[in-house]
């Protein structure tokens, strides 16, 4: 058999011709056993080398010249992509191609838009700020690029970094657009995906390189500088070590809203919920909706001890801010539906209140984004319906969706009716940052490295609801049936059916005891307990998703309380958000699934 392909081959190169010949009788692309290496300025040949078979190309020893450009390196891609590495061995005919960048002048403006939670770098133009058009008036010399007066298409930045800062570079024409310069811009030299390196690979749009962050790794002051090439092909980031970056304290205080609708009164840490600094100025512009019931928490650092803060309620309220929110000194009431900024000044210890009613959230579609089962990064840029989330009064949900362990997922969101969905006109992303569940079935994939895409845990088949008004992601256990909480009752003074008292440390412990009932409408769960009436006690309810076993759960107050039981008004307080009873006696509490309201209902014994 061998002996018969021999001889086909051989027919075959015979009639191929010459040529033909020789590339098939030998190993290499010549008549000789070598391999042809070719070095291409474009389409144009420069010279050529021959190499045996695992043998290395000798480098030339001039770089080639060109007129209105400067040669920076031998590539392997006609694109630039890639640098030629003459330490491989050559098994194939090849291309080098030479690397020019033209030095035609640039008059683009560049500068940084990024954050840093140690240093105020930003704190004059505002974390990932966006200064294109008309807005670019408004750039600060903070984050400005400076242009190099010899050389036309080189700009540098000069500032101190810190571990953990993270940025990109744009320009005011495009912003976040065709040319915004990720760490895929920087030299082949200095790349590195360590985290350890003075500037690492961070990700970003799902490890697009060349749009990913530019992450801190070691703090100092740096030169970065910036080579333009006008022709679009060799543009490159590179950066130098100054030395050390000035000491800062490494205490910080954030603060954060949280309210009745807002945050579900979660804790939640994220961009949306986060004001920005500058100084002792703190400001957050929020949509807010008529009667929201509101307040402020901080998370404070000091001397590397992180724990709550100080918040800021109703007595902060400056005289003015009255006209827009009510409140005395607990939590802030929204008068009316619109576009709230709130500024508040830490040194005098007050919070001030602007409103705009003309000012509505822009609209936006969400998509499914992650890398599960058969599905990778960006996979909804090229299907967009199968992975639009569902629109339903400003909740959007995608059911049905099977996860395994290690999956990983987060939603992005474009303004609406944008019909090209890319990384550059990409609105925002929501992560594990806006994920409010009290499962473990998910946690954030790498906190430490800054990546807070959701992460699977425990594999299952999974409802995901996004809250456009929140801003929340909650996922639960995909079912046919309504029953998809655990909601436990806890407080001071209750006795439950069997005569057992409610612990004083308001600790249900997760018993069946204290777990309400879905009904047999399978419309609201409730529970009949015995509520005493008296100074000190107080109760509430805690919603968990189905199963959990740990965790705060979301707490149920008497902000809930809706209009159709009979006894809602002995339960209302003087002061605060727990229920309180002022009549002592046997009570139906009841949660309605569709509402999210509690009723209270007397019950005669």
């Amino acid at each position: 058999m061998k002996k018969v392909q021999k001889l086909l081959i051989s027919a075959l190169c015979v009639a191929m011709g010459a040529g033909a010949l020789m590339a098939c009788g030998d190993d290499a692309g010549t008549g000789s056993g070598k391999y042809t290496v070719t070095f291409y300025d474009g389409t144009t040949v420069l010279y050529t080398q021959e190499v045996s078979k695992n043998g290395t190309v000798t480098r030339p020893a001039e770089d080639p010249p060109k007129e209105g450009y400067e040669f920076v390196r031998w590539c392997a891609t006609p694109t630039y992509s890639q640098p030629f590495d003459f330490s491989v061995g050559i098994v194939a005919n090849t291309s080098v191609y030479a690397g020019f960048r033209s030095t035609a002048a640039d008059d683009h403006t560049w500068y940084l838009a990024g954050t840093s939670s140690t240093s105020a770098l930003f704190a004059e133009s505002g974390d990932w700020k966006e200064f294109k058009g008309d807005s670019a008036a408004d750039l600060p010399a903070s984050v400005t690029f400076d242009h190099d007066a010899n050389k036309g298409n080189r700009f540098t930045f000069t500032a101190d970094f810190y571990a953990k800062d993270k940025f990109q570079i744009l320009n005011t024409v495009d912003g976040w657009g065709n040319y915004q310069i990720g760490y895929g811009y920087m030299t082949p030299e200095q790349y590195s995906t360590e985290s350890d390196a003075p500037f690492y690979f961070g990700g970003g749009l799902s490890g697009i390189n060349k749009t990913a962050d530019i992450m801190v790794g070691q703090s100092g002051n740096y030169t970065l500088t910036l080579d333009v090439d006008v022709d679009g092909k060799l543009t490159e980031l590179s950066y130098k070590r100054n030395g050390d970056a000035a000491e800062v304290s490494s205490d910080y205080t954030h603060y954060f809203i949280k309210g009745e609708n807002i945050t579900a009164w979660a804790d939640m840490y994220n961009d949306a919920t986060q004001m920005r600094q500058n100084g002792d100025i703190y400001t957050l512009e929020i949509y807010l909706k008529q009667n929201e019931q509101f307040m402020f928490i901080s998370k404070q650092s000091v001397d590397g001890q992180i724990a709550s803060g100080p918040n800021i309620k109703a007595d902060k309220l400056t005289e003015a801010s009255k006209a827009y929110v009510d409140g005395t000194t607990g939590n802030i009431t929204a008068k009316a539906s619109g576009m709230y900024t709130f500024v508040y000044d830490a040194k005098a210890e007050t919070l001030s209140v602007t409103f705009n009613d003309q000012k509505t959230p822009a609209q936006y579609d969400y998509y499914l984004d992650g890398k599960y089962g058969e599905v990778n990064w960006g996979a909804y840029q090229q299907d967009a319906d199968s992975f639009k989330l569902t629109a339903n009064n400003g909740v959007y949900t995608y059911t049905g969706l099977s996860l395994a362990a290690d999956d990983e997922i987060v939603i992005r969101a474009y303004a609406a009716g944008t019909e090209e969905l890319g990384w550059d006109n990409m609105a925002n992303t929501y992560s594990y940052k806006y994920f409010n569940n009290t499962s473990d079935a998910f946690v954030a994939a790498n906190p430490a490295g800054d990546n807070y895409n959701i992460k699977v845990v425990t594999a299952g088949t999974y409802d995901i609801a996004f809250d456009s008004y929140s801003k929340i992601i909650k996922i639960t256990i995909h079912s046919d049936s309504p029953d998809i909480y655990d909601i436990y009752i806890k407080g001071v003074g209750i006795t439950n059916s069997a005569g057992t008292p409610s612990p004083s440390d308001w600790n249900h412990g997760f018993a069946e005891e204290w777990r309400m009932v879905l009904n047999s409408e399978e419309t609201a769960y409730e529970i009949t307990v015995t509520i005493t009436a008296g100074e000190g006690n107080s109760f509430g309810l805690a919603l968990y998703d189905k199963g959990a076993s740990s965790g705060n759960g979301t707490f149920i107050d008497v902000t809930k309380l809706g209009t159709d039981g009979d006894a809602n008004d002995s339960f209302r307080p003087e002061s605060g958000t727990n229920f309180t009873c002022t009549t002592t006696g046997t009570y139906k509490v009841v949660y309605t699934i569709a509402t999210g309201k509690v009723d209270i209902y007397s019950v005669s014994v």
